[in-house]
């Protein structure tokens, strides 16, 4: 079983910070922390269910994915080498 990480979340971009604090606010949660992918300095967040808010706008920079890899995850968000993803729905 994946551990959450305070000390991670702390670590998080703010930017993607803001998307997280919107996907708990709708009842979704945290389920893993890691860091060191896929840059040494990054923070890596994983959600348990699929992303629930809709973000229309992102920052410049900040790139919304699809893998819908069931090895890895449905989609994420990625900003300054951080990364926020999803699970699949179970």
């Amino acid at each position: 079983m994946q551990m959450v990480d305070e000390q991670l979340l702390a670590r998080l971009d703010p930017e993607l910070k803001r998307l997280l604090d919107a996907e708990v606010a709708a009842g979704n949660a945290v389920v893993e922390t890691g860091s060191g992918w896929p840059q040494k300095e990054s923070v890596f967040v994983m959600l348990r269910e699929p992303f629930r808010v809709k973000h229309e706008k992102l920052p410049a920079g900040m790139t919304y994915t699809e893998p819908n890899d069931p090895h890895w995850w449905q989609a994420d968000y990625g900003y300054h080498g951080h990364v926020l993803a999803c699970r699949f729905a179970s």
